[in-house]
C-alpha cells in the first residue's frame, strides 16, 4: 500500500489507457472485476444456470448481485470523517469540499501513483455563469429552452431539480474547482495562444456561428461550453491540492471493494491493497467510482441494447457496493454516451449511404443520434469493413469548403474552412481536436476515399454501383428541389453530390464512452434504500456512480456531463451562509454527524458545507450543452 499526498507528477502522468476514456467520468477507486462470471437462471428449466450472454436479461439473477465475503485479513485500520472512494473529477470535488469544511478526509484511489491519471483527453465543461464566461461575454440560452430540450431528449426521465441546480450554480462551482490554477484564457475558439503557459481555457464554438439558430434545429446545440486544455488534469490538480492543503489524505493502490454496514448504517469500507486489506472507519462514505460500462455482465443485465458498442471505462464496483449495502439501481432505460465523431468533416450533415448503397436517415443530426441510426443498418459484406464495424459512408463533393459554413454548430461539426495561406493564423485551433476548423490538406489527408467519378467511388467504397448512383441521383434531385421529401432534412443543408472529386468517409460503429445509470439517491445525494426514497445513513454517491441525472438517451449539450459531476457535488453549503436558509431550496446543513462546528476559522464562503453538498457537485457530463464534452468526463 502506498500512502501519499498528491504530487504534480502524479497528476501529469497521463496513461495511454486513459485516452480511451475521453469524456467518461474520472477513473474510479474501485477494484475491477476479473471476469464476467456466470449467472443463475430463473424459470428456464436449467439446474445449472447459464452465462449472462446466453439467456434473457429478465430470466436470471446475476452473480454480481451477491456480495462477496467480508474480508478477514485486515492489515491496517484507519479512521476519518469522510471517506471518498475514487479520485476522478467527482471524487476530487468531494475531497475538496469536505476538507474545506474542516473534516478529516481519506481518499482511496485504485491506480498506482506513477501511472495515475484522470482523463487524458476530456476537458469540455458546460457550465453557466462562470466568471471566465462573463469576462468573455458568453451568454447561455434561457433556462426554459434548455430544460425543455433536455426533458424531450431524455423522454421525460431526467431529474429537473438537478438540472435547476446545474443551471443556477455550475458556473460558480467551476470557478471554485479551478481556484489556484495557473492558466491562460483564449478570447475565442480560433484565437492563438499569447503566453507559454502549458494550461489554457478555450471557449467552445465562440463566437457562435452566425448562420446557426438553435431554435430551428431538431437537436439544438446550446452555446457556452468552455474547455480546459490540454485536458482536465490541471483543473483536477488544483482542486485536489486544495483538498490536500485542507488535510485530505490520498492512498494509492487501494481498490474500494466493500462497504461496512452496522445497524443499517454505512460506517466505512474495505479496500484491497498490495499489502492486504485496509479497513477505513468513516462517519460518511462517498462513492465516486465511475460508471459500469466496462462490466459486460452488468451491461447485459441493465442495458442489453448497448452491447454492440465497444468501450467503457469503469466496472460498476461503486454501484455494486451501494447495492450490497442496501441501495438499488435506478430504473432504465440507461443511456450510453456513444456520440460519433465522424470523418474528415466530422459529423457534418452530408449524404450518408449504408453498406447496400441506400440512403437511410436525415443526416442533419448530431453524433449521438447518428450512432443510434447506424445500429439498424446492415453489416458490410466485405469482411474487413464488417470487422471494422463500418455501417455507412458519408459522401460529399469538391464544393465542401463553401458548404460547411451552413452546417450545425457544436460538438463534432466542422464549419470553418481555412485557406492554406492563412493556416499560420489559426495554428492553435487547427492543432486541436474536433474544434470545427479545417484546411484542404487536412481533409485530403483524413478522407478515406477520394474519387474522380462515381464509378471509381463505387469501386473504392465497395458500394453497389447502380444502387449508389440511383440514390445519389434521387438525393441531387431533392437538393435542387429544395425539399427533402424522403427524410425531412433542412433545405439549407441539402448539398448535391455532382462536382468531382468525390469524397467518402467511413462511419463505423460508435464507441461508448460512459454508461449513464447509477444508484438511486435523493437530492442530498444520499443513496436510498432498495425500493424506497429513504436514505441509507452514512452513504452518499456522486459522478457517474449516481442516478437521477438522465435516462433514455444522452443529450448533446456540450460539457453538461462533466460540469454536473462537480456541480452536484457541492451545492448547498456555500449558498447557505450567503443567502441564509430561510426560503432557500438549496440551503441544507450537514446531517449528523456533520453538524459539529469546525475547529478552525471557517472560510467566508464555505461555512456549513455538507457531505451532501460535497456529493452534489459530482457531474459530465459531458455534459447539458453538448460538450462531455466528453462528463466530465470525456466529457461534456
Amino acid at each position: 500500500m502506498k500512502e501519499t499526498r498528491l504530487s504534480r507528477r502524479a497528476f501529469l502522468g497521463l496513461g495511454a489507457t486513459a485516452a480511451v476514456a475521453a469524456g467518461a467520468a474520472g477513473l474510479a477507486g474501485c477494484a475491477p472485476q476479473q471476469s464476467a462470471g456466470t449467472a443463475s437462471a430463473e424459470g428456464d428449466g436449467s439446474p445449472n444456470g447459464g452465462s449472462a450472454s446466453s439467456v434473457s436479461p429478465t430470466k436470471y439473477t446475476p452473480d454480481f448481485l451477491t456480495p462477496p465475503p467480508v474480508p478477514t485479513d485486515v492489515k491496517e485500520e484507519k479512521d476519518c470523517d469522510v471517506l471518498v472512494i475514487g479520485m476522478g473529477i467527482a471524487g476530487t470535488a468531494a475531497a475538496k469540499e469536505a476538507a474545506e469544511a474542516g473534516k478529516k478526509v481519506i481518499v482511496l484511489e485504485k491506480q498506482p501513483e506513477d501511472s495515475y491519471s484522470v482523463i487524458s483527453m476530456a476537458g469540455d465543461f458546460g457550465v453557466v455563469g462562470s466568471q471566465i464566461q462573463k469576462d468573455l461575454g458568453i451568454e447561455w440560452a434561457p433556462k426554459e429552452d434548455i430544460f425543455n430540450e433536455f426533458v424531450k431528449e431524455t423522454g421525460g426521465r431526467c431529474d429537473t431539480w438537478m438540472m435547476n441546480y446545474w443551471y443556477d450554480h455550475s458556473g460558480e462551482d467551476f470557478d471554485w474547482f479551478i481556484e489556484g490554477a495557473d492558466y491562460e484564457v483564449l478570447e475565442s475558439t480560433a484565437a492563438n495562444r499569447k503566453t507559454d503557459k502549458p494550461n489554457f481555457i478555450r471557449p467552445k464554438c465562440f463566437p457562435p456561428l452566425e448562420t446557426y439558430n438553435y431554435k430551428e434545429e431538431v437537436y439544438p446545440y446550446f452555446h457556452g461550453t468552455i474547455t480546459t486544455n490540454p485536458n482536465m488534469q490541471w483543473a483536477c490538480e488544483a482542486a485536489f491540492n486544495a483538498a490536500v492543503a485542507g488535510g485530505a489524505e490520498l492512498i494509492y493502490n487501494a481498490e474500494g471493494e466493500q462497504l461496512i454496514v452496522e445497524n443499517d448504517k454505512v460506517v466505512g469500507a474495505y479496500a484491497k491493497t498490495p499489502d492486504g486489506y485496509l479497513k477505513v472507519n468513516a462517519k460518511a462514505v462517498v462513492l465516486c467510482c465511475g460508471d459500469y460500462g466496462a462490466n459486460p455482465e452488468m451491461r447485459h443485465y441493465y442495458a442489453p441494447w448497448t452491447e454492440e458498442f465497444m468501450g467503457g471505462v469503469d466496472d460498476g464496483r461503486g454501484q455494486l457496493m451501494g447495492i450490497w449495502a442496501g441501495g438499488w439501481m435506478e430504473l432504465g432505460p440507461h443511456a450510453p454516451m456513444t456520440h460519433h465523431m465522424g470523418g474528415s468533416l466530422g459529423v457534418d450533415s452530408f449524404l450518408q449511404l449504408n453498406m447496400e448503397g441506400k440512403r437511410f436517415m436525415n443526416e442533419d443530426v448530431p453524433g449521438q443520434n447518428i450512432a443510434a441510426e447506424h445500429t439498424r443498418q446492415p453489416v458490410a459484406k466485405d469482411p474487413e469493413l464488417a470487422k471494422a464495424g463500418v455501417k455507412a459512408w458519408q459522401i460529399f463533393d469538391s464544393k465542401w469548403p463553401e458548404q460547411i459554413i451552413h452546417m450545425p454548430d457544436g460538438h463534432g461539426y466542422t464549419t470553418y474552412f481555412v485557406p492554406d495561406d492563412q493556416a499560420a493564423e489559426y495554428e492553435t485551433v487547427l492543432s486541436g481536436f474536433g474544434l470545427g476548423y479545417t484546411t484542404q490538406a487536412m481533409v485530403d489527408e483524413r478522407t478515406d476515399v477520394i474519387a474522380n467519378s462515381l464509378e471509381e467511388l463505387a469501386e473504392k467504397t465497395g458500394l453497389p454501383l447502380e444502387t449508389m448512383k440511383a440514390e445519389i441521383e434521387r438525393y441531387n434531385e431533392l437538393c435542387h428541389k429544395g425539399i427533402d421529401e424522403d427524410f425531412g432534412k433542412m433545405s439549407k443543408r441539402m448539398f448535391p453530390v455532382e462536382n468531382p472529386p468525390y469524397y467518402a468517409c467511413k462511419f463505423g460503429n460508435a464507441g461508448m464512452l460512459v454508461m449513464f445509470g447509477g444508484l438511486e439517491c435523493d437530492h442530498e445525494l444520499r443513496v436510498t434504500k432498495d425500493g424506497t426514497n429513504d436514505p441509507i445513513p452514512g452513504l452518499y454517491v456522486a459522478g457517474n456512480t449516481m442516478g437521477r441525472r438522465l435516462l433514455v438517451d444522452y443529450p448533446r449539450r456540450g460539457g453538461r456531463h462533466q460540469s454536473g459531476q462537480r456541480a452536484h457535488l457541492r451545492p448547498p453549503g456555500r449558498q447557505e451562509r450567503r443567502r441564509g436558509s430561510v426560503g432557500n431550496p438549496y440551503a441544507r446543513r450537514f446531517p449528523p454527524p456533520f453538524q459539529t462546528p469546525r475547529e478552525e476559522a471557517p472560510s467566508p464562503s464555505r461555512e456549513g458545507a455538507s457531505v451532501s453538498a460535497v456529493c452534489q457537485m459530482t457531474r459530465p457530463l459531458d455534459t447539458v450543452t453538448r460538450p462531455y464534452c466528453y462528463d466530465i468526463f470525456q466529457k461534456s
